[in-house]
């Protein structure tokens, strides 16, 4: 099991025991705006789902860039497996045509008048 996951499981376990621990009604008050009185308990689950909703949007920015990069560096290793292709084969005809000009034996008319 990944330590983050072991790590939200913990914090989930310590909001549940402080919901049922803090239901004492409070105010929340933030900048100038002032709420009524709501259960505590409710203001810190209000607080923890904010601050998932919050990691999910960056992990899933970051995620959304990684899988960017990742079709990028796709893209370019097919391309360059097409080049290492064209240049193999083309290594190939090479040989193939250095092997064809030292098999190539040059045949030349013997006059009937020379001594060997």
């Amino acid at each position: 099991m990944p330590a983050y996951l072991l790590g939200a499981l913990l914090f989930l376990a310590a909001i549940v025991v402080f919901v049922f621990q803090n239901d004492t009604p409070v105010a929340v008050q933030f900048l100038t705006w002032q709420s009524s009185k709501i259960s505590l308990a409710l203001v810190a689950l209000i607080a923890a789902m904010g601050g998932a909703l919050i990691t999910f949007l960056v992990d899933s920015f970051r995620a959304l860039k990684t899988g960017k990069k990742l079709r990028e560096l796709m893209n370019r290793n097919k391309k360059l497996e097409k080049e290492i292709l064209a240049l193999k084969s083309e290594k190939v005809a090479r040989q193939s045509s250095k092997s064809t000009q030292s098999k190539t034996i040059d045949i030349t008319p013997v006059d009937s008048d020379q001594q060997f």
